[in-house]
C-alpha cells in the first residue's frame, strides 16, 4: 500500500498542474464552457473577464505546480498548494449548493465536489507521504 501512495505522491504535483493547465487552456480558448452554468459569455468583455481570472487563475496554479521546482518551492509546497486549491473550491462548491438548496448540488456540481475533494486528499497525503525526504529527486528541489 505504501508503494502505490510513494507513486501516487511522486506525480501529484505533475498530474495537478495538468488538470489545472488544461483548465486554463480550455477557459482560454472556449469561454463559452461557462455557459452551462449559466453564466453569460455573450459580450467581449465577459469573454475577456473571463478568459483573464478564470483562465488566467488557473495557469497561475498550474505554473506553480509544474514548475514550482524551478521557482524554489519544494515538492511539499507544491502538494499543499494543489491540495489548498482544490479543497477550497471543492468546499465553496458544496457551502454554495447548500446556501442554494440542495437540489442545487445534484448531478454535475457534486461531481465536481466530489473530484475535488479526492484531489484535495491525494494533495495532502502526498505531502505527507514524504514528510521525511528531503527531496523525492535531483530534478525536483
Amino acid at each position: 500500500m505504501m508503494k502505490v501512495l510513494r507513486l501516487v505522491a511522486s506525480i501529484y504535483p505533475i498530474c495537478a498542474g495538468l488538470i489545472f493547465l488544461s483548465l486554463s487552456l480550455l477557459t482560454f480558448t472556449h469561454p463559452e464552457i461557462l455557459s452551462y452554468y449559466s453564466i453569460g459569455v455573450d459580450t467581449p468583455a465577459a469573454r475577456i473577464a473571463i478568459r483573464a481570472m478564470i483562465g488566467g487563475g488557473e495557469l497561475a496554479v498550474a505554473v506553480l505546480l509544474l514548475l514550482g521546482g524551478s521557482l524554489n518551492l519544494t515538492f511539499k509546497q507544491r502538494c499543499v498548494i494543489g491540495a489548498v486549491v482544490f479543497s477550497c473550491v471543492g468546499l465553496a462548491r458544496v457551502l454554495s449548493g447548500m446556501g442554494e438548496g440542495f437540489e442545487f448540488l445534484i448531478g454535475q456540481p457534486l461531481r465536481e465536489a466530489i473530484a475535488e475533494l479526492v484531489l484535495a486528499l491525494l494533495g495532502l497525503i502526498s505531502a505527507t507521504v514524504f514528510v521525511g525526504d528531503y527531496e523525492i529527486s535531483s530534478s525536483d528541489k
